[in-house]
């Protein structure tokens, strides 16, 4: 129960702290950064395994509903990218983005598939179905390709714009806080919608600047990821890996470590 403890214990002093010193995205950063290392450390245990929904519903509902959408993870990578070309004031934004490719060198993509609550938002909207849609390898090459013109979209326009203003555009943001900010909003929110209910996390797959640095990252040959040795064929983990990150009994960059694929209790699966 230590895990639940913790994670409980620090959305309450970070909403506490927050409030009383204004002090919101250091903080809520702190403790996310915090979580991460603790599900990092205890990833391989079968009850940090069955502890993620209460993890990552938690990470919904302090950091979307209750914070209004801070860490917005968007913004950051925007600051980001403006601190790169001379932007100094962005240093947090910076700072915050490269904390997480640290850490996921470190632990993995545990972010994307333990606390981004908009990994979060789409993952509870989603719905099993049969579809073949997005299921084989072609498929996730292509959405791989999209979310790399989408990247590239994304930060050349950010230099040349050289302001943060993609959060006016941001449907999670008008999910969470229930406005619509501009027109475009009444196009993204329902799209969004609709295509969480059929596609497991199609913004993570398609779009998310975040997703594609973590992808990247785990070419680095000592960057921490799951793999598949000494595999006896049973293909029991295709199942349950809803990414379909697991090819030919290889387990493909796209994967965002959620774990499901260890319910399996193969000995085959490791980090």
């Amino acid at each position: 129960m230590w895990i639940a403890t913790v994670t409980v214990g620090a959305i309450t002093v970070t909403a506490c702290l927050s409030k009383t010193y204004n002090t919101q995205p250091i903080i809520g950063l702190c403790v996310a950064f915090l979580l991460l290392c603790i599900v990092g450390l205890a990833y391989k245990t079968a009850f940090i395994q069955h502890m993620r929904p209460l993890i990552i519903l938690s990470s919904l509902i302090y950091f979307g509903f209750i914070a209004g959408g801070c860490p917005c993870l968007l913004f950051y990578f925007q600051g980001f990218i403006l601190f790169l070309i001379g932007k100094t004031t962005f240093w947090l934004s910076f700072a915050a983005i490269a904390a997480i490719l640290m850490l996921s060198i470190i632990f993995g993509s545990i972010w994307c598939g333990w606390l981004c609550w908009l990994g979060a938002l789409q993952e509870f909207l989603f719905r099993k179905n049969k579809w073949e849609l997005l299921k084989s390898a072609k498929a996730q090459k292509n959405l791989f390709y999209i979310q790399t013109v989408a990247f590239m979209s994304l930060v050349v326009w950010i230099i040349v714009t050289q302001r943060p203003a993609l959060c006016g555009y941001d449907p999670f943001l008008s999910i969470v806080r229930l406005k619509i900010f501009n027109w475009t909003g009444y196009i993204t929110v329902p799209v969004l919608l609709v295509s969480s209910l059929l596609i497991y996390r199609p913004f993570c797959r398609t779009l998310c600047p975040i997703g594609w640095l973590l992808y990247v990252v785990k070419y680095l040959p000592f960057a921490a990821k799951l793999k598949i040795t000494e595999c006896t064929g049973c293909r029991k983990c295709y199942h349950y890996c809803k990414l379909n990150a697991i090819r030919e009994n290889k387990v493909m960059n796209t994967c965002n470590q959620c774990g499901e694929c260890k319910k399996v209790s193969c000995s085959a699966i490791t980090i």
